[in-house]
């Protein structure tokens, strides 16, 4: 099980963050409001994941993180800023993330970024595979002429309909897809 550190001071992105948690199989083991606060939490054990997202102190913020991840070469620092492009930092533990906080576009940046990550967690390598199917069912249906919405929507009508979930909707169309 990950165990997950919440760095946070933006109340509207908490719920977000925690579902976020919950959905990648993570355990939250402290909350803090600060960078200042998050340095003796990380002292106190072992921790797979800290997930931070500071809007007010992300300028200043973003030196003293990576100081943090170099002293904890084994935990992995997301960080979430207002820029629209995720940059690469040296520091292959820390990832740069684009507001707003969402699942899918997170689970594709570790895909991509943090295989390794993938690797401590079966429901976070689950949630990955899942997220790249719909991905690819999604392409194949605009193959067939839909935009990128009515695709996600055709998939999210058709989970509905069939009562079961985007992942196997997806994988049906995948199979239906490879069957022709």
């Amino acid at each position: 099980m990950l165990t997950v550190l919440l760095v946070n001071n933006a109340l509207s992105a908490e719920t977000c963050l925690k579902s976020v948690i919950r959905r990648i199989g993570g355990q939250l083991v402290a909350q803090a409001g600060t960078l200042a606060a998050m340095t003796p939490l990380l002292k106190l054990q072992p921790l797979t994941l800290v997930l931070i997202d500071l809007p007010s102190q992300e300028e200043t913020a973003l030196p003293i993180l990576l100081k943090q991840a170099k002293a904890y070469p084994d935990t992995f620092f997301l960080f979430w800023t207002a820029s629209e492009k995720q940059r690469k930092t040296e520091w292959e533990n820390v990832l740069l993330c684009a507001r707003p906080v969402r699942l899918d576009p997170l689970l594709n940046q570790l895909a991509d970024q943090a295989p390794a990550l993938l690797q401590r967690s079966p429901a976070l390598k689950r949630l990955a595979a899942q997220s790249r199917q719909i991905r690819q069912a999604k392409q194949v249906l605009m193959e067939r002429g839909m935009s990128e919405d009515e695709a996600h929507h055709a998939l999210e009508k058709m989970a509905m309909n069939l009562r079961i979930s985007r992942g196997e909707a997806a994988r049906q169309v995948l199979t239906e897809n490879k069957q022709k």
